[in-house]
């Protein structure tokens, strides 16, 4: 398939880049460098995420100015089971955001070497830090600290005393260039949450802790003490599971050159993040969708099943109803035949002339007596004993004389 620039600028901004790189069977760094050659603009990242939230996107017009040699690209549909070969490197969506962000407001991301509280929820923690400090002393702070009662909310900071100013810098800085990114910072019960891009990622700082190297027991993990290497730490969750990840101080970095990492980490996760909620909502309602079916089919099972051993019901009704009128209009015959006419011959005649009305599922003839059972349950034959030599013939149980069975008897007689 042939497209001009038009129609390859129009593809990629009315569907998102990796179902275009699925039906064409080319990657997505190769479908960039297409758009690259032709002076094409793609979406920014976040753009398919913020459409789906119905949230105010702007889209790129195409330039017109364009002179390169190349006005059109070869693009081949592919079958989406087949395997795609990607020959080229991935794009480094963490590393082109940090340039990005950096070459935007480098000064966001640098943290003060000096603290200076100036925030209402910097200053709270800090007092806060500090009462917990001087309590663990045996010091009787709180209960003079004029400032304790004005403590609200605070945020999740567990560090040494040395370095509380350091991770107060570090969330400070953070927590500005999250606002200034137009993302929101949300306490709950002293847990600290950054909003971004509506996804919520709870995060805190932590100092992590070493053996004491003067406890007498190198296995006791109870007087461990702090080792000044801090972390902060970010977790969320990922479809039905919870995840996490760290930045931390090594020996060769600080967590302050991590500032810029963090937030682009946090914005390309909320994007995955949504578009995993977005699929998992999809597949799920597939999977309601096959199990409505299933039901369904399985309810129509049924009642044809039902249906059907209704009609068979009546079916064998009405043929066991006619194969008793047969028998009827036989035993009349032969009655005729043999000149036997009295009453009671007629009476019984018309008496099962009557049950062969009620039996039949067309006239279904009331009687007083033989409404109470069920019919399809008297027309059943008993089930003879197998394999027995006790089991008796209908004619063998029948004791005396039966005007159905015998009707030769009576012109003996």
């Amino acid at each position: 398939m042939k497209l001009t620039r038009k129609e390859l600028y129009d593809l990629v901004w009315s569907e998102p880049m990796t179902t275009v790189c699925k039906r064409f069977g080319i990657s997505d760094n190769g479908l960039r460098k297409h758009c690259k050659s032709m002076n094409i603009p793609t979406p920014p990242l976040g753009y398919w995420a913020k459409l789906q939230s119905q949230k105010e996107v702007e889209i790129i017009p195409l330039p017109s100015e364009y002179e390169g040699k190349k006005q059109s690209v070869d693009l081949k549909e592919v079958d989406p089971n087949d395997v795609i070969v990607d020959l080229e490197p991935p794009v480094n969506k963490q590393g082109d955001l940090e340039k990005l962000l950096l070459s935007e407001n480098p000064d966001w991301y640098k943290v003060q070497e000096v603290l200076y509280a100036k925030d209402t929820l910097i200053i709270d923690t800090k007092e806060k830090l500090r009462g917990t400090f001087e309590t663990a002393k045996n010091n009787d702070y709180l209960k003079r600290n004029p400032y304790k009662s004005k403590i609200k909310e605070t945020l999740d900071v567990y560090v040494a005393n040395v370095s509380v100013d350091r991770a107060l810098s570090i969330f400070s800085t953070i927590i500005k260039a999250m606002n200034n990114r137009g993302h929101s910072l949300r306490i709950d019960s002293d847990k600290t949450y950054f909003v971004v891009n509506e996804e919520e990622f709870r995060v805190n700082i932590t100092e992590r802790k070493k053996q004491n190297p003067n406890s007498s027991n190198p296995r006791d993990n109870y007087n461990n003490i702090f080792s000044g290497e801090l972390h902060f730490n970010i977790f969320y969750h990922y479809g039905y599971w919870e995840k996490s990840t760290s930045y931390k101080d090594t020996s060769y970095t600080k967590l302050e050159d991590k500032i810029v990492a963090i937030i682009a980490y946090c914005e390309i996760k909320s994007d995955e993040i949504k578009e995993k909620r977005i699929e998992d909502e999809k597949e799920r309602i597939k999977r309601e969708e096959k199990d409505r079916k299933r039901e369904e089919f399985k309810a129509k099972q049924k009642a044809e099943l039902k249906e059907f051993q209704n009609l068979f019901t009546m079916a064998e009704r009405l043929h066991k109803a006619n194969i008793l009128r047969n028998y009827i209009y036989t035993y009349e015959e032969y009655l005729q035949k043999m000149e036997i006419t009295d009453e009671e011959m007629l009476q019984k005649i018309e008496w099962a002339k009557e049950k062969a009305d009620w039996l039949d599922p067309f006239i279904s003839k009331s009687d007083k007596y033989l409404d109470h059972y069920d019919k399809d349950e008297i027309i059943q034959p008993d089930c003879p004993k197998q394999n027995s030599w006790a089991h008796q013939s209908y004619y063998e149980k029948s004791s005396g004389y039966n005007f159905w069975a015998q009707p030769w008897w009576k012109k003996k007689r």
